[in-house]
């Protein structure tokens, strides 16, 4: 009976995975922004993080359950903002999105999360 306990504490239910990678814009890595996982058809839950010199990293806790999923890039010009925002990778009042639509609001990247397959490389322009 003990053994079968010991044994249950070393098992682990929950399916979400740590999940990384790069973003380079227009060829270099994306000096800020954040990147956003979306579930299909909006069943289960997003997950996101900040990307810092063209890395990104969400860590098991927040990661992802296996699925393929939307994925959404922004990144705001900081040059000439009237408010800087107090979240990173989140706009301040007068900041624009310098990441095409088509790599956020109107986004087609996609990313197939599975155990083996949790590191991801994306470009941008």
């Amino acid at each position: 009976m003990f053994a079968a306990g010991v044994l249950l504490m070393g098992c682990s239910s929950d399916p979400r995975l740590a999940v990384s990678g790069t973003v380079n814009f227009k060829g270099a890595p994306l000096d800020q922004g954040r990147i956003e996982f979306y579930p299909p058809e909006g069943k289960g839950n997003m997950s996101g993080a900040v990307i810092q010199n063209g890395r990104f990293d969400i860590p098991q806790k927040t990661g992802l359950a296996p699925a393929t999923y939307d994925v959404r890039i922004f990144s705001y010009d900081t040059k000439g903002a009237k408010v800087p925002s107090e979240m990173p990778g989140e706009p301040g009042e007068g900041f624009k999105e310098r990441i095409a639509r088509k790599y956020n609001l109107d986004s087609k990247l996609t990313a197939e999360v599975k155990p083996g397959n949790t590191v991801f490389q994306f470009s941008v322009e």
